[in-house]
């Protein structure tokens, strides 16, 4: 295919369970990235579309694992709290206040079923510690432990310190994050938002999502037609922004009834945007 066929187009894509399985799991348990969906973005991006990421992740975090196998051409972030291009650089960023971070965890304390886990654009801290036994060993050993929230807002990491984007926090069960998340515009005035991905909800600055972060996006880099794919519930602002919006067949009812098209994966999203 010629270099600019698809010049203009663009796929944001949900990292987890979306395009890495690389916590294993029923639908492909020893596979980190799906070959097929590699070759189809490497194929996408050389037809002159442009492929991003849309995650919950901090920005560190999905580099990590991206490794040498996934290179992307813009990264939304944090829940979208922070956009950056290809090369690292910041389109949009936004913190959660310390005195915010510090009333939210009082605010949970207890509720919760894992450490809270911070997200700084540089990876995660974990308060507390990380007898987390579903985590992989290799993801736990990228994990920085600190002592108390006074600790974490003070040392942060690569030269963000105070600079949370995000809190993860786990519930252990889908229904109580559920709930949680629909009790989340009272929290701290309205100052946050919460975005629910089944059993763990990801706390951000109010205004802050998957969505409006794929806006940004689309302003800052000018992409023209732009799908998005997601597998999970906090997906759902980055199906509405999207012009084709993408699920799986597996997905949930849920999801599926945001998603105008149903695929199998990556790949086949991309075929399909592709054509149009």
């Amino acid at each position: 295919m010629a270099g600019a066929k698809l010049a203009g187009r663009a796929m944001a894509s949900d990292f987890d369970g979306t395009l890495f399985f690389g916590f294993g799991g029923r639908t492909h348990p020893f596979r980190r990235f799906l070959s097929r969906d590699l070759a189809a973005i490497g194929e996408f991006r050389a037809s002159g579309g442009l492929f991003g990421v849309c995650t919950g992740r901090p920005l560190g975090a999905v580099l990590a694992d991206a490794g040498s196998d996934l290179s992307f051409d813009f990264a939304i972030t944090s829940s979208g709290a922070h956009v950056s291009d290809g090369a690292g650089n910041t389109l949009f960023s936004r913190k959660i206040p310390n005195d915010d971070v510090r009333a939210l965890l009082d605010a949970t304390g207890g509720q919760t079923s894992r450490p809270p886990f911070l997200a700084l654009e540089s990876g995660y801290l974990v308060l507390g510690g990380i007898d987390i036994p579903w985590l992989p060993k290799a993801l736990l050993r990228r994990l920085r432990v600190v002592g108390s929230v006074d600790e974490a807002l003070s040392m942060g990491q690569g030269g963000d310190s105070g600079s949370v984007q995000a809190v993860s926090l786990g519930f252990g069960s889908q229904k109580r994050a559920a709930r949680f998340v629909a009790g989340a515009g009272e929290l701290l005035g309205g100052r946050v938002s919460a975005f629910q991905n089944r059993e763990s909800v990801d706390v951000v600055a109010a205004g802050c999502s998957k969505g409006a972060g794929l806006a940004i996006a689309r302003q800052r880099m000018g992409l023209e037609l732009v799908g998005g794919i997601g597998d999970s519930f906090n997906d759902v602002s980055l199906l509405g922004e999207a012009d084709v919006a993408y699920t799986f067949n597996r997905a949930p009812e849920a999801l599926r009834e945001h998603a105008d098209v149903l695929v199998d994966d990556v790949a086949g999203a991309l075929a399909d945007l592709g054509r149009r």
